[in-house]
């Protein structure tokens, strides 16, 4: 059994990276389109430094879901968000990255979740080894449904438009 696990998943997402990136470098907005916030209606949240981008933070505690935090470790604009984890007591190192890549009709989003429980006491090594075996099924369709949440955020956001209509005028008054 290994120590370590990962699981990805991806959509393509009718909407500029730019979008895309509002909602996933602020942790004040990924309850918008996670589903783990709504699973709670009593779940408490709390954040601590900047509100977006690397060292920001957010706290949670839940009596159905237990307790944890989530904080920006990397931040690329329009390309890449990666957050460290931790979920209670329970050790190990947790990561997820968030990466985005303009394709044909839209940006392409991957989703993934690693996890290591290498130097975890040895209960909770072994109990983490096993969840390994499980982690897809555990969270692959919750991964899934932020994607699609996140894909009907992002593409109901008014779009800004690049360029303007070659007839059009600015006038300051």
């Amino acid at each position: 059994l290994s120590p370590k696990s990962h699981m990805e998943r991806s959509i393509v997402i009718n909407a500029p990276a730019s979008a895309i990136f509002a909602q996933i470098n602020t942790l004040k907005n990924v309850n918008n389109w996670q589903p783990w916030g709504k699973q709670d209606p009593n779940i408490k949240i709390s954040y601590e430094g900047p509100e977006s981008g690397v060292g920001s933070k957010m706290n949670w505690e839940s009596e159905k879901m237990g307790n944890g935090s989530q904080w920006i470790i990397e931040s690329i604009p329009d390309k890449h968000v990666k957050t460290g984890m931790q979920f209670g007591d329970m050790g190990g190192t947790n990561s997820s990255d968030i990466n985005l890549e303009t394709v044909e009709g839209g940006t392409k989003v991957t989703w993934t979740y690693d996890g290591d429980v290498t130097g975890s006491g040895v209960a909770m090594a072994a109990m983490g080894k096993i969840v390994n075996l499980f982690i897809d099924g555990m969270i692959g369709k919750d991964y899934e449904a932020g994607l699609n949440n996140l894909k009907k955020l992002a593409e109901s956001q008014p779009q800004e438009q690049t360029t303007a209509p070659a007839d059009s005028t600015q006038q300051k008054k």
